[in-house]
């Protein structure tokens, strides 16, 4: 697990060392890339790598929670404006940053993607409440059924080549719910 503190040279020592696993991994598979690897490619010290994680695999995790808590943490409109919109903005959202989702898929991390989204997609929750129409008890089904199914959206995006726009992709699921519910 990364343990990264909430000050402003550790989270600079995880950006710098996720950036050497970047520059890592254009070199040599990632089951093949070392802590000594890591460490020349950052320029972080071995001490400060274990300081803020356990192994290399806690790197890509804290990175993609990172990118999943703003994307749902920072997430703030006065109230909540409906499924589409927050669809827009979290796809939007991944669009601009891809780059860790795509490094997932390559390493075949989707466990990560998931739990990530997981672990954040409770941060909406908080806010909003529960939806009207969905009973309490079967909350975690709603965000489970969400969550694999946001993840496999953005996973066919990125494994067709990113051609679709946030408002193609709205349009597609938009498609897709108006299917199922003739089902």
């Amino acid at each position: 697990m990364y343990h990264i503190a909430n000050d402003k040279r550790a989270k600079q020592s995880a950006e710098l060392i996720y950036h050497g696993l970047l520059s890592c991994i254009q070199k040599k598979p990632f089951d093949q890339i070392t802590i000594s690897d890591l460490q020349k490619a950052s320029g972080v010290a071995r001490t400060t790598f274990y300081r803020a994680f356990d192994n290399i695999s806690d790197v890509l995790y804290w990175k993609c929670d990172v990118c999943f808590h703003e994307v749902l943490g920072e997430y703030r409109p006065s109230a909540f404006p409906g499924e589409l919109e927050l669809a827009r903005h979290y796809f939007q959202y991944w669009m601009e940053h891809s780059d860790i989702l795509e490094l997932l898929i390559q390493v075949n991390r989707l466990d990560i993607i998931y739990a990530c989204h997981m672990k954040n997609a409770e941060i909406l929750r908080r806010r909003f409440g529960s939806l009207p129409d969905v009973p309490v008890e079967h909350g975690h089904y709603f965000v489970a059924i969400r969550t694999g199914f946001t993840i496999s959206v953005l996973t066919a995006w990125l494994q067709s080549g990113r051609r679709e726009s946030t408002e193609e992709i709205v349009e597609i699921i938009q498609e897709q719910l108006r299917i199922l519910a003739k089902g």
